[in-house]
């Protein structure tokens, strides 16, 4: 028999103004089978928080200059004609920042949610991680049950904005992501998601003394920024990554003792992958040209830790990274990341390391990045990192999906994506590893604001369409050489260990077109 939908009764500030974060969630849940949106109702006009006029100003200002929401690209259906008290819902969802204040959950039969980026003065939710100055920004689902009690139904971890306001904008934008999995997890087995450990903590307005340390804090970000514009400029790579070999015995190595191969020309190497070919090693990985913004696949031979011999494997006119490599039916397979194209990309080699061919694509109009295949116990799995929103953000959330094989012709995605919901172990850092009975998934660590912060080994502990669970092995930051701000991706074969390591600047590596540079 045919379940009913889960009906929901949405709550929001004013019903002829949404705004787009909000509309973008009503479409989700107009297109997503098990969910029926039965009401849309207008809130009560906010009450006045004790924001100095000072810091309402500067948020303003913020907000004005660099938190403009991205319009929908549809019309949003609203039904404003029912009210809470007579549209029978399941669930109550309260955007409006009021965290349930003053609505009955015995209205619903289960309760009312709301998150904890939504407060009533725009851009206090922003701020509230940034004056603690956390590593990533947390994000919560919260009920309020017919007891009264606020109980977390779901957490995720997002990478700070420097900025407040956009901050604030950015958890808006990603909590559509967590809401929707947790409806459908609802509208799937008929239950809330169990209570997680991270207790609902009420908005506290900022003092003077406090904002004024976060707009000395935004202040300096923000000519850091500009700073690192004219180093590129000059040829000083700024946030350059370079790739490091070390043997040793995985995953205990220690990447102090890693040998560094630093780039000679004005360009950075990451997302190292390695593979054999007639007894010598070969590393695939991302050459990226600070000059033209704009990434291609490179190979080169390692020889006692060098990086030599290195040429173009695979060029395009649209930026490349990450090249997963893997081997099906006696052929060897790539799948570099083809963000900017929006779909993923299946290459085929024709000739080894450096003759490649588009095999497949997939996932057309789909910002998917740092995509691998594993075959496991039988099964193809795709891990894939999916933006969901207008930021582009591609390290919150790992999503999951059974595929048929490197032809990709079936996808059918885990119903709970995204399974990982988590900056600093969503987005993959390198294939799934087989280490003895273990299954091992490097991910990238994007936190304290910067993108590949650390790395961390997760072990997949259940996989199935039902269920994913992962625990954190190992984490390595970046500590263990001078000039570090970043290592954000790992792969091994037998006891040679590459990966690529972040320094905040790189040195002066521009040559003349003329004089072109061997690594």
């Amino acid at each position: 028999m045919t379940q009913p939908p889960i009906r929901i009764a949405v709550r929001v500030p004013d019903t002829t103004a949404l705004p787009p974060w909000i509309g973008r969630l009503l479409n989700a849940i107009e297109e997503t089978d098990g969910l029926y949106c039965c009401a849309v109702i207008p809130a009560p006009a906010a009450l006045a928080t004790s924001l100095p006029i000072a810091v309402r100003a500067w948020l303003k200002a913020e907000a004005l200059l660099v938190a403009r929401s991205t319009p929908v690209q549809r019309t949003v259906k609203v039904n404003g004609r029912e009210c809470l008290w007579t549209c029978r819902s399941d669930v109550i969802l309260d955007l409006t920042g009021s965290c349930g204040r003053d609505i009955s959950p015995r209205l619903a039969g289960h309760g009312i949610w709301f998150v904890d980026c939504v407060s009533e003065e725009p851009g206090l939710a922003g701020l509230r991680s940034l004056l603690r100055r956390e590593a990533v920004n947390p994000l919560s689902l919260h009920r309020l049950s017919s007891d009264g009690e606020v109980r977390t139904i779901a957490v995720g971890a997002v990478n700070p904005k420097y900025l407040a306001t956009r901050n604030e904008l950015f958890l808006k934008e990603k909590s559509v992501a967590l809401i929707l999995r947790e409806l459908r997890r609802l509208a799937r087995t008929g239950s809330v998601a169990e209570e997680v450990d991270r207790p609902f903590a009420p908005f506290v307005a900022p003092g003077l003394w406090q904002f004024a340390g976060y707009a000395a804090r935004s202040s300096g970000e923000s000519l850091r920024r500009v700073g690192e514009k004219l180093l590129a400029r000059i040829g000083l790579r700024p946030g350059m990554f370079q790739i490091n070999t070390v043997t040793g015995s995985f995953p205990d190595f220690d990447p102090a003792g890693a040998r560094p191969n630093a780039p000679a020309q004005n360009v950075y190497h990451a997302d190292p992958f390695l593979w054999q070919r007639d007894g010598c090693d070969y590393c695939f990985f991302e050459s990226y040209d600070y000059r033209t913004a704009k990434g291609h696949i490179s190979v080169g031979r390692i020889v006692d830790g060098r990086l030599s011999d290195i040429r173009t494997a695979v060029r395009t006119d649209y930026h490349l990274s990450f090249p997963f490599l893997f081997e099906h039916g006696g052929e060897l397979f790539m799948m570099p990341e083809a963000c900017a194209k929006k779909r993923i990309e299946v290459w085929r080699c024709t000739g080894f390391p450096d003759r490649w061919e588009l095999h497949s694509t997939a996932m057309d109009g789909v910002t998917a990045a740092d995509s691998s295949l594993a075959e496991i116990d039988g099964r193809w799995w795709l891990f894939t990192n999916i933006s969901s929103d207008p930021f582009g953000d591609t390290n919150s959330e790992l999503h999951l999906f059974q595929v048929d094989g490197p032809d990709l012709r079936t996808i059918v995605p885990h119903p709970l994506n995204p399974v990982q919901f988590d900056a600093r172990y969503a987005r993959n850092a390198g294939r799934v590893i087989r280490h003895g009975d273990a299954l091992l998934r490097p991910a990238q660590e994007n936190s304290h604001g910067t993108y590949g912060y650390g790395l961390n080994l997760m072990r997949i502990e259940t996989l199935s369409m039902d269920a994913y669970r992962e625990g954190l092995l190992r984490r390595i930051e970046p500590n263990f050489m001078p000039g570090l701000i970043g290592c954000h991706h790992l792969d091994v074969r037998g006891d040679l260990i590459v990966f690529d390591t972040r320094h905040r600047v790189g040195g002066r590596g521009w040559r003349s077109p003329r004089r072109p540079a061997t690594a």
